[in-house]
C-alpha cells in the first residue's frame, strides 16, 4: 500500500506540510482518519476505516470530475485500476498503517523450509527457493565450471582468469575447489581495486574540484585507503567512523586521517567573484547528500528547501545533519581576493592545491622511486662499462679528475663560490655585494601582476676553469633587513634564473639550457596543484621557511667546460628575493640533499697523484660514474635519459604525497536556510543531530555533538538503514539488481524488496559478523543462487521479465574501468601495481581545450603507467575521459550508487578506434603468435579464445575467423604501409622478428575477439 500512496498521494498529502494545500495528510494514520475542514470549508474525512464509500480518498480516486479527481489530470503519476482495487480492499480491511519497511529495525528470521533441499548451499538459497517454489518456477542448474571461474574472477578482482588459473580450477575435482577459488580471489590485492570502483562512485571521488576551472586536487591517498580497507577487510563500522571522523578518534593514525578525505570530496571553487557563503552552503548540502546516500541509502537532500515530500525527513533534519560538518576547516572560495579576503590563502592562485592537506607516506611512490633509481644505476653502469673498457676512456676520466680536483677536494659536493665581476639591475633597485659573496637586493620594482618577474638582477661571474654540471642558487635571510629570505609581507619570493656563457674574447653570450632545478625542501611552486619538484624556470618558496636559508640546484642540460677568462652571466628575474649567493659544481645528476660517496675526495686525490696507476676497480668505477654524470659527453642520449629519470625520481618526493584531509576548527553557526536561500539568515539556528524520527533514543549530554557522534549513530544498533543499505549494494554488485532495486533510495520512492526477509537476514548477519564485508561476499558468491546458469528462458518472459525471482543468474556488461582492464590484461599489457597517483591514458587531442584557470595540457603517460588499471584513471569531473564516458562512467559531481548501462554505437567505435584497444589487439595478436611459438591457425585461435573468453572456439567460430584472417592477410599484403601504420599505434613494441603483414592480420582477428559481446559481458 505505502508505495501506491507514495506515488499517487504523498507529493501533495505527505510530510511536506508547506506543499499541502488541503491540510490532509495521508502518510500518518491519525491524520488520515481524522475529520478536518478543507479549504472549501467542508468537513471531510480522508479515510474512514472499513468504509471506502465514505472515504474522501476513495471518492476522489474514482471521480471523473477534473476538478475533484485525484491525482489531478496533469499529475505525473496516475492511479491504475489495480492501484484503486488495492486501495479499496485496504480501506475495507481497516486501513491499517505500518512504518515504512526500511525504517523498522531488521529482524533475522529463520531461513524458510523448502522442498528442493538438494539445491541449497547456504541460507540465501532458502529465501530464494521459497519464492521460486511458490511461483512454481524451477531454478536454472549450476553454470559450467569455466563460466563460474570467469564470473567469479570478473566479480571479485575485475579481471578474467588466466589459462593457467582456468586449467588449475578445471583439474581440481576435489570437494571445495570452488570455495578455494573464492578464497584465493578474495585474498588477491586486486580484490580491493575491484571493490573500490563502486565506492568511489558513491563518495564522488575525483582528481578535480568540479566547479569553474575544475582544477586538480590532491586526494589519491584516500583512494589507496579505500583499496587497502577492502583488501584488509576493515570492519565496515570502523570504515564509516574513519571516513567521517578519523581526525577525532583518540590517537588518530595517519591512515585514519587520510580516510577523512571523504569529507573533502565536495565540489570547490576559486572563481573570482564567487560568493563564499553561497559555496559554503553548497558544500554543506553536498555533504548531507553524500552522507545520507552513502551510509543511509536515503534522499535527505530532498529536504534542503522544504520538508521531504515522501519520507519523514524535515528541513530541520537536513540542516541538523549539515551542522555536524560545520567544524570542517574550509573556505567558500579557495583564494585570497580583495573582495573575498582569505588571509590563510594569501598568495594562492589557480595552480595551487586546496588545503588543508597532510603529507603522508605512499608505498607506490616508494616502490616507483626505488625502481627508477635501480634503472638509473643500471643504465649509468652500462655507460661506465663502455668508458672503462678502453684505455682512452680511462685517460679521459683521469684528465677530468685532475681538471676538477680543486673543488672536489675542497668540498665533498664539489661546490665552489663564483667571484662576482659586476652586478647590474633596474635603476630603482639597490644592489649591494656582501663580504660573504652574496648579493643583497632592495627596492626591486613590482610588476603589475604579482609573481611576474619583470625586473632582474644581472651578475657577471668569473668561474675557475674546469667542468660545470650544476649551479646552486642559495637564498639567504637578510640579516640587515627583515631577517627573512623575502621582501614580501608574507615571506615568499619567486625567482627565474637564466645562465649564459661568454667565452674569453667574445662579445656574445650563449644561453645555457637548464634541465631542471631541485629545491632542498618543498617549494611553493605548483602546476595545477602538483608541487613542482623539478622547477623548470620559476622557483617560488614556501613562506613557512622564510627565516631559513633555502637552496635550489639547477642541472645543466649539457655540462660545460670552463676555460680561463670565460664568464658566466646569470640574470635573476625576481620580485622579492632579498639576498642570494651562487655556487657551481662539476658533479651532475644530483638532486638537492643527495650526498656523494664518502671516499670520492680520497679517490680523486689518489687518481691525481698516481695517474690512476694504483686505483682499485671499485675506485675506477666511482670515478667513471662521476665523470659521466659530470660531463655527459660520452653518451648524450643516455645523459638526457638520466636527467629525465632524475626529474621522475624527484617527483616521487621520497615516497611522500600530499592529500586533502579534514582539519577540525571552531564550528560555524548552522541555521535553517528558508527555501535553501543562502542569503536568508532568518532561519533558526540548529545543532548537530540525526533525523528526529530515526533517533528517538539518542542521548544528549548537553555538549555539541561531533562527526564522531554521527558516525557512531550511523553504525549503532538503533539505525535500521546502514546495514540494509550496504548489503543491498553488495547484492546489486553481484546479482545486477539490489534486493531493493533503487539502491540509493530505501525510502518511499524506492522499491519494496523482492525478498524482504532475505534483505533483513543479510543485514543482521552483516552486523552479527562484526561488519565483515568479505564474509558477506563469501555468502553471496558461494550460494547456489549465484552459481546458476545465465541463460534466457522464454517461459519466464511473462512471469518474471526482470528476473527478480532469481531463477537465473543475471548477465551484465562490465563497467567502463573493467572493459579497458579486461582488454589490457588479456593482451598482457596491464600494469599490476597497487595504489599511487592517477594515471593519464591515451586521450583525443584537444579534449581539454575549453579547460581554463589554468589552461590544461593533457600528457598521456609514456611508460608502464599507461597501462594502469581503470580505477587509477585521472578523473576530470567536467571532462570525464571519453572512453569512460562512452561506457557510462559518471562525472562524480554527485553520489552515484548505481551506474546507468547503455548500449550505443559510440561504444563499438571506441572499442575499434581508441588507441588503448587497438594496441591491446596488437599485443593479443602477438601473444597468439608467440606463446609459445605457434605456427598453425588452429592452435593460435585456440590460445586466443582461452585468453579472451576462457573457452575454446566452436567449429563455426574457428571457420569464420579463419576466413576473415586470410581476407585481412591478403589486404595487408597489398597494402603493407597499412600494416606498418597499425603496428605504430601505442607505446608497446611488438617482436621485430614477427612478419608485419601476418601480425596485422592477426591484430584484426584480435580486434574482433575484443569486441565480442561475450568479451564485454560477465555471464
Amino acid at each position: 500500500m505505502r508505495p501506491i500512496l507514495s506515488n499517487t498521494c504523498f507529493k501533495c498529502h505527505g510530510p511536506d506540510e508547506e506543499n499541502n494545500q488541503s491540510k490532509l495528510r495521508l502518510d500518518l494514520r491519525d491524520f488520515a482518519i481524522a475529520p478536518h475542514v478543507n479549504k472549501a470549508g467542508r468537513t471531510i474525512t480522508g479515510i474512514v476505516p472499513g468504509k471506502p464509500d465514505e472515504s474522501e480518498v476513495w471518492l476522489r480516486l474514482t471521480s471523473t470530475d477534473p476538478v475533484k479527481m485525484m491525482p489531478p489530470p496533469d499529475a505525473l503519476h496516475q492511479a491504475t485500476d489495480l492501484d484503486r482495487a488495492i486501495i479499496r480492499r485496504w480501506i475495507e480491511q481497516g486501513a491499517e498503517y505500518a512504518p515504512h519497511w526500511s525504517y523498522i529495525m531488521p529482524e533475522k528470521v529463520a531461513p524458510p523450509a523448502v522442498a528442493s533441499t538438494g539445491l541449497v548451499r547456504n541460507a540465501i538459497d532458502h529465501f530464494v527457493l521459497r519464492k521460486l517454489e511458490a511461483a512454481d518456477i524451477t531454478p536454472h542448474p549450476e553454470a559450467d565450471r569455466a563460466t563460474l571461474l570467469r564470473r567469479l574472477s570478473l566479480d571479485l578482482v575485475g579481471l578474467p582468469p588466466t589459462p593457467a588459473e582456468l586449467d588449475t580450477f578445471l583439474n581440481d575435482v576435489s570437494p571445495g575447489a570452488y570455495e578455494r577459488a573464492v578464497d584465493r580471489l578474495l585474498e588477491s590485492p586486486h580484490y580491493g581495486e575491484r571493490m573500490a570502483v563502486p565506492w568511489l562512485d558513491l563518495v564522488r571521488f575525483s582528481d578535480t574540484v568540479g566547479f569553474h576551472g575544475d582544477q586538480r586536487q590532491n586526494i589519491f591517498p584516500y583512494r589507496d585507503y579505500i583499496i587497502d580497507a577492502f583488501n584488509q577487510n576493515k570492519p565496515y563500522d570502523d570504515f564509516v567512523r574513519e571516513q567521517l571522523a578519523g581526525d577525532l578518534l583518540p590517537d588518530a593514525t595517519p591512515e585514519q586521517i587520510v580516510a577523512t578525505g571523504f569529507n573533502r570530496l565536495n565540489l570547490m571553487t576559486r572563481e573570482g567573484g564567487a560568493q563564499p557563503l553561497e559555496y559554503l552552503a553548497k558544500s554543506a548540502a553536498d555533504r548531507v547528500r553524500a552522507v545520507s546516500t552513502t551510509f543511509m541509502g536515503s534522499t535527505v537532500g530532498c529536504a534542503e528547501c522544504h520538508d521531504h515530500k515522501y519520507d519523514p525527513f524535515t528541513t530541520r533534519d537536513f540542516y541538523s545533519l549539515a551542522a555536524y560538518f560545520a567544524d570542517v576547516k574550509q573556505w567558500g572560495v579557495y583564494s585570497d581576493y580583495k573582495y573575498t579576503p582569505n588571509p590563510d590563502l594569501k598568495g594562492f592562485n589557480n595552480d595551487f592545491p586546496f588545503p588543508p592537506e597532510m603529507d603522508v607516506e605512499n608505498d607506490y611512490l616508494k616502490r616507483r622511486a626505488a625502481r627508477l633509481q635501480a634503472a638509473q644505476a643500471a643504465r649509468i653502469s652500462e655507460v661506465v662499462d663502455s668508458i672503462l673498457a678502453r684505455p682512452e676512456g680511462r685517460s679521459r676520466v683521469i684528465d677530468w679528475a685532475r681538471a676538477n680536483a680543486d673543488p672536489l677536494l675542497a668540498s665533498n659536493g664539489g661546490w665552489s663560490a663564483i667571484p662576482i665581476v659586476q652586478v647590474t639591475g633596474d635603476a630603482a633597485t639597490k644592489i649591494t655585494q656582501m663580504d660573504d659573496g652574496s648579493v643583497r637586493m632592495e627596492n626591486i620594482p613590482k610588476s603589475k601582476q604579482e609573481g611576474d618577474e619583470k625586473y632582474g638582477t644581472r651578475l657577471i661571474l668569473s668561474p675557475a676553469s674546469g667542468m660545470i654540471a650544476a649551479m646552486q642558487l642559495e637564498a639567504l635571510p637578510d640579516l640587515q633587513g627583515s631577517g627573512t629570505v623575502a621582501r614580501s609581507s608574507f615571506g615568499s619570493f619567486t625567482v627565474s634564473p637564466t645562465i649564459e656563457l661568454r667565452r674569453q674574447g667574445s662579445a656574445k653570450a650563449e644561453k645555457l639550457e637548464l634541465a631542471g632545478g631541485f629545491p632542498d625542501r618543498d617549494s611553493w611552486t605548483f602546476s595545477n596543484a602538483y608541487m613542482v619538484t623539478s622547477v623548470e624556470d620559476r622557483w617560488r618558496t614556501d613562506p613557512q621557511f622564510a627565516d631559513e636559508t633555502q637552496r635550489v640546484i639547477y642541472q645543466l642540460e649539457s655540462p660545460i667546460d670552463i676555460e680561463e677568462g670565460d664568464e658566466l652571466v646569470v640574470t635573476l628575474k625576481t620580485t622579492d628575493l632579498a639576498r642570494a649567493r651562487l655556487y657551481v659544481s662539476p658533479l651532475g645528476l644530483r638532486r638537492n640533499g643527495e650526498t656523494v660517496a664518502s671516499d670520492l675526495s680520497s679517490t680523486i686525490a689518489t687518481a691525481v697523484t698516481s695517474g690512476g696507476a694504483i686505483l682499485s676497480e671499485g675506485q675506477w668505477r666511482l670515478l667513471g660514474t662521476e665523470y659521466f654524470k659530470g660531463t655527459g659527453t660520452t653518451d648524450a642520449v643516455s645523459y638526457a635519459t638520466a636527467l629525465e629519470t632524475l626529474r621522475e625520481i624527484a617527483a616521487c618526493r621520497d615516497g611522500m604525497a600530499f592529500t586533502m584531509v579534514t582539519e577540525p576548527m571552531e564550528p560555524l553557526i548552522t541555521r535553517v536556510l528558508p527555501r535553501g536561500n543562502w542569503q536568508d539568515e532568518s532561519g533558526e539556528v540548529v545543532a548537530p543531530a540525526p533525523p528526529a524520527f530515526l533517533a528517538k533514543n539518542v542521548s544528549t549530554s548537553g555538549e555539541r555533538a561531533t562527526r564522531l557522534d554521527l558516525a557512531e549513530w550511523i553504525v549503532s544498533s538503533e539505525n535500521p538503514l546502514t546495514a540494509r543499505t550496504q548489503v543491498n549494494r553488495l547484492w546489486n554488485q553481484f546479482f545486477g539488481t539490489g534486493l531493493s532495486a533503487v539502491v540509493d533510495d530505501l525510502g518511499l520512492q524506492g522499491e519494496y524488496p523482492s525478498h524482504p526477509e532475505l534483505l533483513d537476514w543479510l543485514a543482521v548477519e552483516f552486523v552479527d559478523s562484526g561488519w565483515d564485508v568479505k564474509h558477506m561476499v563469501r555468502l553471496m558468491v558461494n550460494s547456489a543462487t549465484y552459481r546458476q546458469q545465465s541463460v534466457f528462458r522464454p517461459e519466464l518472459q511473462d512471469m518474471d521479465p526482470d528476473n527478480r525471482l532469481l531463477a537465473a543468474h543475471p548477465s551484465r556488461r562490465l563497467e567502463a574501468e573493467f572493459v579497458r582492464d579486461n582488454a589490457l590484461f588479456i593482451a598482457g599489457l596491464l600494469d599490476p601495481e597497487i595504489g599511487g597517483p592517477s594515471a593519464t591514458p591515451y586521450q583525443p587531442d584537444g579534449y581539454y581545450v575549453s579547460l581554463n584557470f589554468p589552461k590544461r595540457r593533457y600528457q598521456a603517460e609514456r611508460d608502464e603507467r599507461q597501462y594502469r588499471r581503470g580505477v587509477y584513471n585521472h578523473w576530470q569531473r567536467t571532462f570525464v575521459h571519453p572512453m569512460m564516458a562512452n561506457f557510462d562512467a559518471p562525472s562524480r559531481e554527485e553520489c552515484t550508487a548505481d551506474r546507468t548501462v547503455s548500449n550505443t554505437p559510440q561504444q563499438a567505435l571506441t572499442l575499434l578506434n581508441d588507441p588503448s584497444f587497438v594496441e591491446a589487439a596488437r599485443a593479443l595478436a602477438e601473444r597468439a603468435m608467440t606463446e609459445p611459438a605457434r605456427t598453425d591457425f588452429e592452435t593460435r585461435i585456440e590460445h586466443a579464445f582461452r585468453l579472451v573468453l576462457a573457452r575454446s572456439p566452436s567449429a563455426e567460430e574457428a571457420t569464420g575467423l579463419k576466413k576473415f584472417y586470410f581476407t585481412q592477410h591478403a589486404n595487408y599484403s597489398d597494402e603493407p604501409d597499412d600494416a606498418s601504420a597499425l603496428d605504430s599505434v601505442g607505446l608497446h613494441m611488438t617482436d621485430a622478428m614477427l612478419d608485419r603483414v601476418e601480425l596485422a592480420a592477426w591484430t584484426q582477428v584480435a580486434r574482433v575477439l575484443l569486441n565480442l559481446n561475450e568479451t564485454l559481458m560477465r555471464y
